[in-house]
């Protein structure tokens, strides 16, 4: 018993004292009627935000006490805290390098005695582990993001300062709204060209002009932070440029803006960067309106898009720790508001999960939920929103890609998690067989998981699939000029109701005509020619003259036809449904041209077009009802037809053209540019309307029928981060 004793006291390492760092100044701030502190680090340049607590017990590091002694102290002054809260928070001090550890010397009373080999090896396995655990994050960090600084951004400031700085004047900011507010007219003026620029957005050709765009964009962003900062009087850092999975972004380092006590000065100086963009963006708009159609009027709209929407979307978005983030901190006077949101979210979470008791909140009032709530809308936004730049790493820059893609998943998935699991799975001791009650919750909950995955991975999925469709007449008479012509006579106009064999229309082509007596009379030349020959006994020239009369023949049946195709006929009961037939009299049609229409407004089909990643689930569906949903409103339902044997990539309706907005995309015809084809071949089906059904939709109206799905909702999901995944399948 003695022995043992010995042996962990000589084991257990000397008391440790620690000491803040001589650099570190603080400074009082008042937020939201509660108080808080600002350290400044000197040495290396950071900001930290203490609560009162926090900041007595910083006051009380000043290498004349150990953790214990902190903690004895902080508990006589009134503090509520737990020894290991102590401890945590001199070891996260420290770890930011705010403070350092002084050892303790051993008592002369008691001299130390040397360590057993056993608790030193133990003692070194801990270290090394603890050591690789916090470099591997460190690492990992290294890999999906690096920074590289190239500028004094004071000198860059002072450089800008003429250029930039007169747009931070009171005139400048009035001038600055009406040219925003002028641009967002243009643009809404101008709401469906813009449409198609931003279709083009992702035109593969275009990415490196895209890039020079954004480069450029991104540097005005930064000037316009350190030109603001400056006119405050804050000092300014680096500039330089970071990569993120990649992707080139500049910065500035204008931290001091923490030492500003006027929020509306830290405020202005978060916004400068959007505040500059927003300018290029109103002039790009403007420059889009006035250049005439061609290549320097694609690139205004680009730098609008890029300088507009895109940095709205990223820098002045509040869910991403980026300039938006540290306005809304200040407009709501909580510093450090992800800090504090995630804290509570994730004590809250605990505590419905496990029964943890909530950390006690540095927040009061309506700051508290306004934290959490931000936290969690932060939470889900962030995680797609990574998880798309993950994915679209992984597929663009294939296999570099993908081991940037496996260090952000270590990075801000996989390490935080085994941490978590860490701390609740050793946040009681174990009771029989290992375990307690935390222990077996989270057990349980892994277990749920693993089931909830092996369900949604063999389960069909609750998602629908949508196919477009298109209301159309069935057996529509779409008459069409044969041949080159004049319209001589109409005798139907839109609206009246014919019969099978009525006269509509009349051509007249007096060239065709004489073309027909021509041929006759050469034709009959020919065979008198053949029957001379005959009886002379010349058959050579008789076979001449009978395979010339063969000839025109064929040349006088097709003129037969072309002329015959001059009086048109209805070929079916029905409406003139064609606009402005009046129109046609006395006109010149080419061959091709649209005369009329002849259908019926109650006998209507529904024109169902599938591709080939929707084709085996609507083969599922084929005979059984599907919702329909229109434009405009209407919906009905349909039986789902089978679908034709082969896939054609003619258009089948003009009105399925995404160029008309339509929801295929198509691209010139190859013999006839004038002419549309879709980009991917479709299988069509055709489903009968009932006659109200057909009396209640109008011909030309798209929409989308809705089917089941045919895939597991995970399959669902990789196959639209892999569309190549479902084609080889």
């Amino acid at each position: 018993m003695d022995q043992a004793q010995t042996s962990d006291s000589s084991a257990s390492p000397p008391p440790v004292k620690v000491a803040m760092d001589p650099d570190v100044d603080f400074s009082r701030r008042e937020y939201g009627g509660s108080t808080s502190y600002v350290l400044h680090h000197g040495q290396t340049g950071k900001f930290f935000r203490f609560g009162v607590e926090e900041y007595h017990i910083a006051t009380m590091l000043d290498g004349t006490r150990t953790s214990k002694e902190v903690y004895d102290q902080a508990i006589d002054d009134g503090l509520r805290w737990k020894h290991e809260d102590v401890a945590k928070f001199i070891a996260q001090l420290v770890g930011h390098q705010l403070a350092r550890t002084v050892s303790a010397a051993p008592s002369k009373a008691e001299p130390a005695k040397p360590a057993a080999k056993p608790s030193v090896q133990k003692q070194e396995s801990a270290e090394s582990s603890a050591a690789w655990s916090r470099r591997l994050p460190v690492a990992m960090s290294m890999i999906v993001s690096q920074r590289i600084p190239l500028a004094d951004g004071a000198v860059a400031a002072a450089k800008a300062e003429p250029i930039l700085g007169p747009m931070f004047s009171r005139l400048g900011t009035w001038l600055w709204g009406l040219l925003v507010i002028s641009g967002l007219c243009v643009v809404y003026g101008n709401t469906q060209e813009f449409g198609e620029e931003i279709r083009r957005l992702f035109d593969t050709g275009l990415w490196l002009l895209l890039i020079l765009i954004w480069c450029i964009s991104k540097l005005l962003h930064e000037l316009g932070h350190a030109v603001c900062a400056s006119r405050h009087g804050v000092r300014v850092g680096r500039m330089g440029i970071m990569f993120f999975l990649l992707a080139p972004l500049a910065y500035v380092d204008v931290t001091d803006a923490w030492k500003l006590k006027r929020r509306f000065q830290r405020v202005s100086i978060a916004l400068a960067g959007v505040y500059i963009e927003l300018a290029v963006a109103a002039v790009a708009a403007w420059a889009w309106w006035l250049l005439p159609v061609g290549f320097c009027k694609h690139v205004a709209a680009q730098v609008f898009l890029v300088a507009g929407p895109a940095t709205l979307l990223v820098n002045a978005n509040p869910l991403l720790r980026l300039d938006g983030y540290y306005v809304l901190s200040d407009l709501l006077e909580i510093p450090n508001l992800r800090m504090h949101g995630r804290r509570q979210l994730g004590g809250m979470i605990e505590s419905l999960m496990f029964s943890i008791p909530r950390p006690k909140s540095l927040l009061s009032s309506w700051r508290r939920p306004a934290a959490t709530i931000h936290a969690a809308c932060s939470v889900i936004f962030q995680f797609f929103w990574m998880t798309g730049l993950i994915i679209a790493a992984s597929m663009w820059l294939k296999g570099l890609g993908i081991i940037l893609a496996i260090a952000a998943f270590l990075l801000w998935g996989l390490l935080p998690l085994s941490r978590w699991i860490q701390r609740v799975w050793t946040y009681e001791p174990a009771h029989r067989f290992g375990l307690n009650r935390k222990r077996i919750s989270l057990l349980g909950y892994a277990l749920m998981l693993g089931l909830t995955v092996q369900h949604l991975s063999v389960s069909t999925s609750p998602l629908a699939r949508r196919v477009p469709v298109v209301v159309r007449y069935q057996d529509e008479q779409i008459s069409r000029a044969t041949s080159d012509a004049f319209v001589d006579a109409v005798y139907a106009v839109r609206g009246q109701r014919v019969s099978k064999g009525m006269l509509l229309i009349e051509l007249r082509q007096p060239e065709l005509q004489l073309q027909r007596d021509v041929l006759a009379d050469d034709l009959t030349l020919a065979e008198q020619r053949e029957v001379q020959y005959r009886r002379q006994n010349r058959i050579a020239q008789a076979t001449s003259e009978s395979e010339k009369a063969d000839s025109l023949r064929r040349q006088l049946a097709e003129l037969n036809d072309q002329l015959d195709g001059l009086r048109v006929f209805a070929l079916r009961d029905g409406l003139i449904t064609s606009a402005h037939t009046e129109r046609l009299l006395g006109s010149y049609v080419e061959a091709g041209d649209e005369l009329i229409r002849v259908s019926d407004p109650n006998e209507k089909e529904l024109l169902v077009t599938v591709d080939q990643k929707n084709t085996q689930a609507y083969q599922q569906a084929v005979g059984r009802d599907a919702k329909v949903r229109l434009r405009g409103g209407t919906k009905l339902t349909a039986t789902a037809a089978p679908l034709r044997p082969r896939a054609r990539q003619s258009l089948s309706h003009p009105a399925l053209a995404a160029t008309v907005g339509g929801p295929i995309a198509v691209e010139p015809a190859t013999d006839d540019q004038q002419a549309m084809r879709m980009v991917v071949p479709q299988l069509e089906s055709v489903t009968p309307l009932d006659p109200v059904t057909s009396a209640e939709v109008r011909a030309g109206q798209i929409g989308m029928m809705t089917i089941a799905d045919d895939q597991s909702l995970i399959s669902r999901i990789v196959d639209s981060f892999w569309p190549e995944r479902q084609m080889r399948r």
